[in-house]
């Protein structure tokens, strides 16, 4: 008993140092307010009708960095009427946790200060589209035969503009394999990079200094490019998952997300980043 109460210390102390140097880590001042949206995991992958008894899907909070709390267990966010949301505990009971990663004062105001540039790496989906239902079956039956991508379920979605798309989810041993090459097939631009690691990939980061707001969704559209990266991540008020806190999609099996490399301790300006990375705005 003595030895598993040490064991979880040692682990919620590890899980409050990541969350709290990441943080600083984006070059967060204290004066500033941080920005949380928390998401309901299973709500967000299978919508239920809300009833006055039920929980919510999302919560936005915020904090101050200067009065966050050291130890996970210890704190607590604030929702618009300053009601205090034990986050620990929310994320127990399903919540995942996501910070706004750029800065601005206000939830609803205008962004001030490019903290740094980020992709998500998701390895678990291949999303494809086509113009009619004949070729996303073929598709599909190809997909399904594969024995090296290692399909667990294929969905076909018809849209309004006519089109399908299809959507495969990978098996969890096909995407660790996708996870190790990821990182040796980039490991030469990679080598001063934040590394975050979810359950499904990677979030990628570069801490940026004296950044231009104008120049931020260029460099995004860039580094998906470059990366062949989630493209829906290129806007200012993007949020992303936090390290020290459990991905809980599948209550079965929850995944710590951790820093798996912290990268360089001197950020970026847009311009080195750019050359570094050879990238192509």
């Amino acid at each position: 008993m003595e030895q598993r109460l040490t064991l979880h210390a040692r682990s919620m102390w590890l899980r409050s140092r990541q969350f709290r140097y990441f943080i600083k880590k984006l070059g967060c001042k204290r004066n500033q307010t941080l920005h949380f949206t928390l998401v309901h995991d299973t709500m967000a992958r299978v919508p239920v009708q809300p009833t006055s008894h039920s929980k919510k899907r999302a919560m936005t909070l915020h904090k101050k960095m200067k009065l966050m709390e050291y130890r996970l267990p210890r704190i607590k966010l604030l929702t618009y009427a300053n009601k205090p949301i034990p986050l620990l505990l929310r994320n127990k009971d399903g919540y995942a946790v996501f910070m706004t990663i750029n800065y601005r004062e206000k939830a609803r105001g205008d962004f001030q200060k490019v903290r740094a540039h980020f992709i998500d790496v998701d390895l678990n989906k291949i999303s494809e589209w086509f113009h009619s239902i004949e070729e996303a079956e073929q598709r599909m039956k190809e997909l399904q035969a594969d024995p090296v991508e290692k399909i667990l379920s294929v969905t076909l979605t018809p849209t309004k503009q006519g089109r399908y798309r299809l959507l495969a989810l990978r098996s969890r041993r096909r995407v660790q394999q996708l996870k190790r090459r990821f990182l040796i097939k980039h490991r030469k631009h990679l080598r001063t990079s934040l590394i975050v690691e979810t359950k499904n990939g990677y979030h990628i980061y570069w801490a940026i200094r004296n950044g231009s707001l104008g120049r931020f969704v260029s460099i995004q559209k860039a580094l998906v490019r470059k990366f062949n990266s989630d493209p829906s991540i290129t806007d200012l008020g993007r949020v992303m998952r936090v390290p020290g806190f459990y991905h809980r999609k599948n209550p079965a099996s929850p995944y710590l997300v951790r820093v798996k490399r912290w990268g360089r301790k001197r950020p970026f300006t847009q311009a080195e980043l750019i050359k570094r990375l050879a990238l192509t705005l």
